[in-house]
């Protein structure tokens, strides 16, 4: 992979911040906007979205934990995101098994949703934290790996500018 600098780093967490507004909006809207309530699924939703609202906030007004605050929404989006393909793919058998040909027009309907939601919910985050390198990747403030390893060992034939071995 290159070495990005600094600024295009920094412009990739600005747009990924806003990128994660999208979806956070469109879960907003959609928990707002249906007349069907069922509380666990306001509480995630909610949560969802405030988390989202939350990092993006934090990577415009603390630079130095915006890459922190990036994988965490992008962790929540992509939970959130196979929670919602996975009941709709639950609704297509259930319809499917349960209401047979009679339930065709809701198998239809929810495929179309699943798969209108999967790139927004699924392939988007799985994209960010691959670009933030995964959670095993720790970096400092200013977006640079830091790497510890140890000095090589010295070899039997090591000698100084002079000719002495060591």
């Amino acid at each position: 992979m290159r070495p990005v600098s600094k600024s295009g780093q920094r412009r990739s967490e600005i747009l990924f911040a806003l990128g994660n507004l999208v979806p956070a909006t469109v879960l907003a809207v959609g928990l707002y906007a249906l007349p069907v309530r069922w509380w666990p699924a306001d509480v995630v939703l909610g949560a969802a979205v405030l988390a989202l609202a939350a990092t993006t906030a934090i990577v415009f007004g603390r630079p130095a934990l915006s890459r922190q605050a990036l994988r965490v929404g992008g962790s929540v989006l992509l939970l959130v995101g196979l929670t919602i393909v996975a009941a709709a793919l639950l609704s297509i058998a259930f319809l499917s098994g349960i209401h047979g040909d009679f339930g065709q027009g809701g198998v239809t309907l929810m495929a179309l949703i699943a798969f209108l939601v999967l790139p927004y919910v699924i392939v988007y985050p799985l994209f960010e934290l691959w670009w933030l390198g995964g959670p095993g990747n720790k970096d400092d403030a200013d977006g640079a790996g830091v790497r510890v390893s140890a000095p090589p060992a010295p070899t039997a034939a090591s000698t100084d500018e002079r000719g002495a071995t060591a």
